[in-house]
């Protein structure tokens, strides 16, 4: 399986998503500019308040420790000798990894990392499914209340859109109860494709065989994690959901300073409002890292907020401190403990 993860992350297929992120990034930020006028733009880039950066750029490491916080909370429960210090780089993989794949399926990322780190497979994938059904959870709870809300600021058909997803967020949240809970279903799935591959290509049986067997030990392993953290580690499993609150949290609270950095008068609580459904809006996009969605959606969101030739630099600088810095820095991480296992392999 630590094979699998190490194919996963090789160079072809990172090359490939980073020029599909890049791509679909610049058609994204294409469309944000065009809300606003090139001049009006360079007036309010002349007018901005640079300094306040800093307090996005602050918000953008306490996202980063909130996210490996929350993952470390897992992690040490299963090898308690572990440094935070993998928990961030391994949350940064995550980051960067759902960055360049579609639909944001970055828990290679963190598998990859972990495993490295000496954490059992079955244990990291444990950890990972239960973190995402807490950000799955909370964000389901506040589109709820969105919704019930309905505040005057959000543009029209905002709230159809929210309906639509929560139908999205319902059938993924179905599927990873069932992953945690029932995982057997998914492997009696992953047996009758393997047989039936077993039988229409005899010379893959050897390596099918060996598939199935790794699986089969894997769930039971995970129903083992699973059975920990719901009988032991209630309290842990409870504290996933502020968690993630907080770095939700430290992400609209990046964008408010940059409004105001930019000289807007849009309030904390519109940003919360606007923050909440972009995640919960884009989160499922199906480009990598919903790139080209989430500018394009940022932009329709805050038209009624702040001004028209503040958009894209709105746009521009929440993207960057949420994402684009993330995809760099744990681009440099994965590459890093690739180059070291290239290294131990050679030696030995």
């Amino acid at each position: 399986m630590q094979e699998f993860l190490s194919r996963s992350l090789n160079r072809e297929n990172a090359v490939r998503g980073t020029i599909l992120f890049i791509l679909c990034t610049f058609a994204g930020l294409f469309l944000s500019f065009l809300w606003g006028g090139s001049q009006d733009i360079k007036q309010v880039f002349r007018e901005m308040r640079v300094e306040m950066l800093l307090g996005a750029c602050l918000c953008m490491f306490v996202d980063w420790f909130f996210g490996a916080l929350r993952f470390h909370v897992f992690i040490r429960k299963v090898m308690p000798t572990i440094r935070f210090w993998d928990s961030l780089r391994a949350n940064l993989a995550t980051l960067c990894v759902s960055a360049i794949t579609p639909f944001q399926t970055g828990g290679v990322g963190h598998l990859y990392i972990y495993a490295r780190a000496g954490i059992p497979l079955s244990g990291a994938i444990t950890s990972g499914i239960i973190c995402f059904l807490s950000t799955l959870t909370t964000l389901i709870l506040c589109a709820g209340g969105i919704v019930w809300l309905d505040p005057p600021f959000l543009p029209e058909g905002a709230t159809w859109v929210s309906l639509f997803s929560f139908l999205t967020f319902g059938l993924v949240f179905g599927a990873f109860l069932l992953l945690l809970f029932k995982p057997e279903i998914i492997f009696r799935f992953f047996h009758y494709l393997c047989d039936a591959a077993q039988r229409r290509f005899n010379r893959l049986a050897p390596i099918l065989e060996r598939a199935t067997s790794r699986v089969e030990q894997l769930i039971t392993e995970h129903k083992t994690f699973t059975t920990m953290f719901l009988r032991e580690h209630k309290l842990t499993c409870a504290l996933s959901v502020p968690l993630t609150c907080g770095f939700l949290g430290a992400r609209i609270v990046g964008s408010y300073v940059i409004v105001q950095a930019l000289n807007g008068d849009a309030t904390l609580w519109e940003l919360c409002i606007i923050g909440l459904v972009l995640n919960f809006v884009v989160l499922f996009a199906p480009s990598p890292g919903a790139s080209g969605v989430a500018e394009v959606v940022t932009a329709a969101l805050m038209e009624s907020l702040i001004s028209k030739e503040r958009i894209p630099l709105f746009v521009l600088l929440t993207r960057f401190f949420s994402i684009y810095c993330a995809v760099v820095v744990g681009g440099i991480i994965i590459g890093l403990q690739i180059t070291k296992d290239f290294r131990q392999q050679k030696q030995t």
